[in-house]
């Protein structure tokens, strides 16, 4: 009987055993990488890559798979983002929440750290669990080594510029033939700061970089080293005017890019995806058990094997169209030529607003641009489709002379009161020099025009960001005259109305108008005055921001 027990053990014993050796199979589904290059570019958004020519990152993307949503954790600023690639977490857990964070001078505590302070980043991994393998980085901005356990690293180097970078890890690369390399790139992001982000000379830079990426690719594939390496090349975030850190979805969303063996080829991934999952695929590939406190997971649908997840992308990538002028708004009407990539490419549209289809619109010459226009690209080949670019294009009229009774604050004041009607709208950060501030004080501006003019709709661009003490209108007023003396009110909104559809950050709110005709107007914005009962302000001076002063006569 104890003989037949035993034995009804034994099985039970090897059952679980093979369960687990199949768990294992199933979380890797892959024979281990030979070696992994992550190449991080500072500071490039979605936009961004699509628009630049970058011949040698679509050769990677025809070969390996594409996020164009992948995520950036908050705040949308280098150390927070560049630390959560690679320890697997984001700052609620690492603990890294601005540029400037030390191992010694930090306010947030990591959930978990090694011997010397540091949460556990992918360089931990590898040589813990791979104490053969040799690991290094490259880098250009000298903040990046203060987030990762320098102990880990075999090679440290930092360089001058993008262009050493590449060259010092090159040569060691070759040289060494590390498990695992990375690379950090910081051009484009300092000619974001210097240029704007989209900027020509930004774009430029990127695609600069790009052809630096060429020939390191061109090197290893002499040395037999491309074909069998795994490169996840990834951003920290994109950017908005002069910088970032906001809550854009231009500085949030960021392009993620895997190739290698078993990655599948030509393939956009649809899954949602985020930065602190780098790190997690990266341990994925070299059949590393991550940390407990990882929050993140390798990207599936990135790998033939995990067809689960794979078989859901299959659309391959079609780079985005983009339009020779701006959303805006615009005293004239407008020319627009689009651009096409690849000719064999069709681009479809529609003026209205609507997601074209392959029954919409051929784009086969430049189109007139009339009144106000939603016109909405999509490029079509073969089954697949490029993200869609939208134009929002308006006409407004020309606002001659204004004046303020009353100025903003120094404190924000943007290009001064012609930032009313420069025609730019602000973000939804009210410090990116597109706001006037009025710290307790109404708007009360006065505008006049060389001749009478037909006035059909009046906007006044405004923010709503309670937290940072900043409230909408609690009343609009528009008074019209045609000999600059006599005034009569043509439009009026409560703060009832106004806050009927409010959204936080800008809003746009339109004042009914019972009257058109006017050579003067004055519009007067009432300010809250102070913060209501309840608000952490309470009984302080309220805000006001007014970005543009909108009047559209069609």
């Amino acid at each position: 009987m104890k003989s037949n027990v035993f034995y009804l053990m034994a099985l039970l014993g090897l059952f679980i055993i093979l369960l687990s050796f199949s768990g294992c199979t199933h979380q890797h589904g892959h024979l281990p990488a030979k070696r992994v290059i992550l190449i991080g570019i500072d500071g490039v958004g979605v936009q961004d890559l699509q628009q630049a020519m970058t011949p040698n990152l679509d050769s990677i993307i025809g070969i390996g798979a594409l996020s164009l949503t992948t995520r950036g954790v908050m705040p949308t600023v280098s150390g927070p983002n560049w630390s959560s690639h690679l320890l697997g977490a984001g700052p609620e857990q690492h603990g890294i929440t601005s540029n400037g964070w030390t191992v010694d001078n930090h306010s947030v505590k990591p959930t978990i750290t090694d011997k010397n302070g540091y949460f556990p980043s992918v360089f931990n991994l590898i040589k813990e669990q791979m104490p053969a393998s040799k690991t290094a980085m490259f880098y250009d901005w000298d903040a990046l080594i203060n987030y990762y356990n320098p102990a880990y690293i075999d090679k440290l180097e930092y360089s001058g510029n993008y262009i050493q970078t590449f060259e010092m890890a090159t040569s060691w690369i070759i040289e060494n033939n590390p498990a695992f390399t990375f690379l950090y790139i910081g051009e484009p992001d300092e000619m974001g700061h210097e240029h704007q982000w989209h900027s020509p000379e930004y774009i430029e830079s990127i695609e600069k970089v790009d052809q630096a990426l060429g020939n390191f690719f061109l090197a290893l594939k002499k040395n037999g080293l491309f074909e069998e390496t795994h490169f996840i090349i990834v951003t920290d975030h994109g950017g908005v005017g002069y910088g970032h850190g906001g809550l854009s979805m231009d500085e949030i969303e960021i392009p993620w890019i895997i190739s290698g063996p078993g990655v599948i080829r030509n393939k956009i991934i649809e899954q949602p995806n985020n930065v602190f999952n780098t790190a997690s695929t990266i341990a994925y590939l070299f059949s590393l058990d991550q940390p407990v406190g990882w929050i993140g997971k390798p990207v599936y649908g990135a790998f033939i094997s995990e067809k689960e997840f794979a078989g859901e992308n299959i659309n391959s990538y079609v780079p985005q169209p983009f339009f020779s002028i701006r959303s805006g708004l615009y005293t004239e009407y407008q020319i627009v030529e689009l651009s096409i990539g690849d000719p064999s490419t069709e681009i479809r549209f529609e003026t209205n607003g609507n997601p074209p289809t392959q029954l919409s619109n051929l784009y086969k010459s430049p189109i007139y641009l009339q009144r106000k226009n939603a016109i909405v690209l999509r490029d079509l080949k073969m089954v697949s489709k490029s993200r869609l670019s939208k134009l929002d294009f308006r006409v407004v009229l020309d606002i001659e002379e204004l004046e303020l009774k009353y100025g903003p604050s120094e404190k924000y004041y943007g290009k001064g009161i012609s930032t009313l009607s420069d025609l730019i709208v602000g973000s939804n950060d009210f410090k990116d020099g597109e706001w006037l501030g009025f710290e307790g004080d109404n708007l009360e501006a006065e505008l006049g025009f060389e001749k009478i003019q037909d006035i059909n709709k009046i906007a006044l661009g405004c923010l709503n960001l309670p937290g940072s003490w900043i409230f909408l209108p609690k009343q609009i007023g528009v008074f019209a005259s045609v000999d600059g003396r006599k005034y009569i009110e043509i439009g009026r909104k409560e703060k009832s109305e106004i806050y009927t559809h409010a959204i936080t950050g800008r809003n746009e709110i339109e004042i009914p108008l019972t009257r058109s005709k006017a050579k003067y107007l004055k519009i007067i914005a009432q300010n809250e005055g102070v913060c209501p009962n309840g608000h952490p302000g309470e009984g302080k001076k309220a805000w006001l921001f007014i970005d543009e002063i909108i009047l559209e006569n069609n």
